[in-house]
C-alpha cells in the first residue's frame, strides 16, 4: 500500500466523525439559540479520537462511554478557570496531563483512560468553551458533556463503518516482545515517570512564559510546548518535532499571507475551504507534523474572517509563540532524566536483532506480529536521525546511527519476505552487532556531553 494510502483513509474516517460531531452539536446550539462553541469542541474531539487507525474494542470503548463525557465536563471547568482563573487552570490542565501520561504504565485500560482525559483537555486548550446565549444554570455543562458523548459515538460509527469496508482493524494491542537481559535500562525511573516529569517541567515553563509575556495568546506556547514534549522518546526527537512545528508554522502563515486579499464572501464556501485544510492535514499528518503545522496555520488565518492586514502580525505573533513553546519542551527533554539519541536507536536495534538471533539458532522464522513491533519502533525513531545524517553528510554515513536502523530494517524485511536463511543472514548480523557493541564501548569511555544537538 502507498504510502499516503492508509493514512488518506484515516483522513477519510476522520473528517466524516468530524462533520457529523459538528452537524449534531451545532442543530442542538442552534436549537437553544446559542453560540458554536460547543460544536466546535465536539469536532476537535472527533478530531482527536478517531485518528487512530483501529476499531476500538468493546472494553475500551465502554471505558470511554462512561469515561468521556465526565471527563469533557471537569475539562470545561478546567477551561473556565483557565479564562478566569488562569493560575488555577494552569495547575489543573498541568495535573490533568501529568496523570493521564503516568496512567500509562498500569496496562491497556489505565492507558485508555489517561487518553481520555488528555484529550478533553488539548480541546480545551484549542477551543476555549465560551458558551454565550445560554439561558439555563446546567446547560453549559449538559452541552459539554452532549460533545463528548457526540464525539465519541460519531468516532465509533465511523470508525466501524470503515473496518466493515476493511479500511482499519480491530484493535488487538501490541505484541509483548521477549526481555532483553544484556540491554541495561537506562535510567532507573520508568519511561512513563520520565515523560511525566518533562512534560510536567515543559508545561510549568510554557505556562509561566506565555501568561506572562504574551497573556492573549499564551495557549498557543502551551500548545507547542505539550505537542513537542509529548511521546519524545530522546533529545534528538524533541529538537525534530519542535522543527517541523515550527517550519510548518512558518509556511502556513506565508500561504496564510498569499491568501490575505482572496476575498470568501460566502460562509459555506468559507467553512468549505476550511475542511478542505482540514482533510489536507489530517491526511498528511502521519507522513510528517510539518503538514498539519502548516494546514492548522492556515485554518486559524481563515477562522479570522476576513483577511485584512491586521491577521499578518497575529500569524507572526503566533510563529513566536510556537519557537517560545518548541523551545520550552526541547530543554524540558534535554535537561530532566535525557536520553541520548544514539542510546536508543542502539537500544532498538540491539533488541530486534536478538529477536532475529533467536530465530536464527532456532531454525524458525520470528513471528511476524514481532517483527511488526520492532519495525514500527525502528520506524517512530528514524526522521531525527535520518535529518542529521542529511545534516552532518556522509562523511561517517555508514557508521551514523541511521545506517544501523537502515541495516536492521533491511534485516527484518529480509525475513519478512522468505529470505530468512542462516548463510546470508548470519555474517550480515554479526557485522551489525559488532558494530553496536563497538560503538557502546566508545560511548562507555566518552565525555556524556553530546557533540551535536541531535545526539
Amino acid at each position: 500500500m502507498s504510502v499516503f494510502a492508509q493514512p488518506f483513509r484515516i483522513a477519510v474516517v476522520s473528517i466524516a466523525a468530524v462533520l457529523a460531531s459538528f452537524g449534531i452539536v451545532f442543530a442542538m446550539c442552534r436549537m437553544l439559540g446559542i453560540d458554536a462553541s460547543p460544536a466546535i469542541l465536539a469536532a476537535t474531539l472527533a478530531m482527536s479520537l478517531s485518528r487512530r487507525a483501529e476499531i476500538p474494542t468493546p472494553r475500551k470503548l465502554a471505558a470511554e462511554f462512561i469515561m468521556l463525557p465526565l471527563i469533557a465536563l471537569t475539562a470545561g471547568l478546567v477551561g473556565m478557570a483557565l479564562l478566569n482563573l488562569p493560575p488555577v487552570g494552569a495547575m489543573l490542565f498541568t495535573t490533568g496531563i501529568v496523570v493521564s501520561i503516568l496512567l500509562r504504565k498500569y496496562g491497556s485500560i489505565p492507558r485508555t483512560i489517561g487518553r481520555v482525559i488528555a484529550t478533553p483537555l488539548i480541546a480545551i486548550l484549542v477551543v476555549p468553551v465560551h458558551i454565550e446565549g445560554s439561558a439555563g444554570k446546567w446547560l453549559p455543562a449538559a452541552l459539554m458533556i452532549a460533545a463528548g458523548l457526540t464525539a465519541m459515538l460519531c468516532s465509533a460509527v465511523a470508525a466501524w463503518l470503515a473496518g466493515r469496508v476493511g479500511w482499519t482493524e480491530i484493535d488487538t494491542g501490541p505484541p509483548t516482545p521477549a526481555p532483553i537481559a544484556s540491554i541495561p535500562a537506562s535510567r532507573s525511573l520508568h519511561i512513563t515517570e520520565r515523560m511525566a516529569l518533562q512534560m510536567l517541567v515543559a508545561l510549568g515553563l510554557a505556562f509561566a512564559i506565555g501568561m506572562i509575556g504574551y497573556p492573549a495568546h499564551w495557549a498557543w506556547v502551551v500548545l507547542t510546548a505539550f505537542i513537542v514534549c509529548s511521546g519524545t522518546v530522546s533529545r534528538g526527537d524533541a529538537i525534530y518535532k519542535g522543527l517541523m512545528r515550527l517550519g510548518g508554522a512558518v509556511c502556513g502563515a506565508a500561504l496564510a499571507a498569499a491568501m490575505a486579499h482572496v476575498a470568501i464572501h460566502d460562509p459555506v464556501w468559507n467553512a468549505a475551504v476550511i475542511f478542505v485544510a482540514l482533510f489536507a492535514g489530517i491526511w498528511l499528518r502521519p507522513i510528517n507534523y510539518a503538514w498539519w503545522a502548516m494546514c492548522a496555520t492556515l485554518i486559524f488565518a481563515l477562522l479570522q474572517g476576513p483577511r485584512d492586514d491586521a491577521v499578518l502580525p497575529l500569524l507572526g505573533m503566533r510563529v513566536v509563540c510556537i519557537l517560545i513553546g518548541a523551545l520550552c519542551g526541547v530543554v524540558a527533554a534535554w535537561l530532566v532524566y535525557p536520553i541520548r539519541t544514539e542510546q536508543l536507536v542502539r537500544k532498538r536495534v540491539a533488541e530486534a536483532l536478538h529477536v532475529l538471533r533467536d530465530a536464527l539458532a532456532s531454525g524458525q522464522v520470528p513471528d511476524l506480529s514481532v517483527l511488526d513491533h520492532h519495525e514500527s519502533e525502528l520506524e517512530h525513531i528514524a526522521a531525527p536521525i535520518r535529518l542529521h545524517r542529511w545534516l552532518v553528510g556522509s562523511a561517517n554515513a555508514q557508521t551514523h546511527p541511521a545506517a544501523w536502523r537502515d541495516r536492521m530494517q533491511h534485516l527484518i524485511v529480509r525475513a519478512r519476505t522468505g529470505g530468512f536463511d542462516r548463510a546470508g543472514m548470519g555474517a550480515q548480523m554479526r557485522e551489525l552487532g559488532a558494530m553496536l557493541k563497538a560503538r557502546a564501548n566508545v560511548s562507555a569511555n566518552r565525555d556524556r556531553t553530546p557533540s551535536n544537538p541531535f545526539d
